[in-house]
């Protein structure tokens, strides 16, 4: 067909080139007709190839059609900012609900009919840029691994390799043998565990006076700023400290955290050299390591040194350039709060943020009341985002020769 459509395009051009003439002889003439002959049995040619290309593809459909088909139209953004769709659901709570409102919601699966949760799901764009700005200000939310659960999924199911012990085997099982030591070989197999994080609720609540209607880019600039700043700091500390109940599970929680314990003698609230070497290397894997650390552990950095003789030499140098990270053993150093206080275990940790899981629905609903402060004449705002995260390894792992356990988290014990 492409051939066929090059040609009737070479005919257009000559037929026009001769059409163009004032008067053309007989031997022209007879060109242009024989031309356009041809043109009209490579039109009938180009149809008739058209028809048996419709009719195969029309064969290879299936008889019936899918369940479920994929839609891609995006959804409707009618509102400019996130305050014009709060100045919507404050009506919606008075009982006027917009047609604007009413679309989003209705676009993103919910009910305005229902009001038993009383809540409003806000447009995909303003709740998206709440969880993605958060996630990427952070220190800690960017070097996670974060997945995003789509629309009609409440949680994300994988299968993952349960291993322990790697001083016989590997991939929690896996044998081979050599053949003159094996009269018989036994059969070996990886050893798997399919595991599921369910999303959990994330709320926050926030208020506004007469300003969200006569500032509202103010008030949109402000939201959104504060969300972004709870929803950073809450998760954060959650895949810090988390106890997994209703929340993600943390680091310091993880039954895969291994605890390097005190120097004999050492005294309380301080860090040494020898903590730092043992704790580098019960990693897993040193590469993807980073320093997670309290600021006021990271303070202890500047008088650490180590030991030759009775004197010592500096082990610690601070980033000599604005904007880089200070390192220590050539991995970089993540300050936070959220870490425990100087002296306590987990003030100071070597952690591979690659095996923590972090999944989150972009979309946060929104919910409204003119009742919880109505002396004050102020309207209460109520955010639900879901998000849950856990880490990847729940079990510590035995190397051969060694009776040192290694773990993709690393921590310092109690020093008091």
């Amino acid at each position: 067909m492409e051939k066929l459509l090059a040609r009737q395009s070479a005919l257009l051009i000559e037929m026009r080139a001769l059409a163009d003439k004032a008067t053309l002889t007989d031997e022209e003439a007879t060109r242009f007709d024989d031309m356009e002959k041809e043109y009209d049995s490579n039109e009938k040619q180009i149809e008739r190839l058209q028809n048996l290309a419709n009719r195969e593809a029309k064969d290879k459909a299936p008889v019936n059609k899918p369940v479920i088909e994929a839609i891609n139209e995006p959804l409707p953004k009618p509102y400019k900012n996130l305050t014009e769709q709060l100045r919507d659901i404050k009506l919606a709570a008075q009982g006027q609900v917009s047609d604007n409102l009413r679309t989003v919601h209705n676009a993103m699966g919910g009910n305005v009919a229902v009001g038993s949760d009383g809540g409003f799901a806000v447009q995909t764009d303003f709740a998206g840029l709440m969880m993605e700005s958060a996630a990427m200000a952070g220190d800690i939310l960017p070097r996670v691994d974060r997945y995003e659960v789509k629309d009609g999924s409440n949680a994300v199911k994988w299968v993952d390799i349960e291993e322990e012990d790697v001083s016989t085997s590997v991939f929690g099982g896996v044998r081979v043998y050599w053949a003159a030591e094996a009269a018989t070989v036994a059969k070996s197999q990886p050893s798997l565990k399919e595991k599921e994080l369910k999303l959990e609720k994330l709320m926050g609540f926030a208020y506004a006076t007469y300003e969200l209607d006569s500032d509202s880019s103010f008030v949109d600039t402000l939201y959104t700023r504060a969300f972004e700043t709870a929803i950073t700091r809450t998760l954060e500390s959650a895949i810090c400290t988390g106890d997994g109940v209703g929340k993600p599970l943390g680091i310091l929680s993880s039954p895969a955290l291994v605890a390097v314990a005190k120097e004999t003698g050492q005294e309380a609230g301080t860090i040494l050299w020898q903590n730092l070497s043992k704790m580098y290397n019960r990693a897993r894997d040193k590469s993807k390591g980073v320093w997670l650390m309290h600021p006021d552990a990271h303070e202890q950095l500047d008088f650490l040194s180590f030991p030759v003789g009775t004197g010592g030499v500096p082990v610690y140098l601070p980033a000599t350039q604005t904007g880089q990270l200070d390192s220590l053993r050539g991995r970089a150093i993540v300050e936070c709060d959220h870490c425990s206080q100087l002296g306590s275990q987990g003030d100071i940790n070597f952690v591979d943020f690659s095996q923590y899981m972090l999944a989150y629905k972009g979309g946060v609903d929104a919910a409204t009341s003119i009742h919880v402060q109505f002396l004050t004449a102020e309207n209460c705002f109520r955010f639900i985002f879901r998000a849950n995260g856990m880490p990847k390894v729940s079990k510590k792992l035995t190397i051969k020769n060694s009776a040192n356990q290694r773990s993709p988290f690393v921590t310092l014990a109690t020093r008091s």
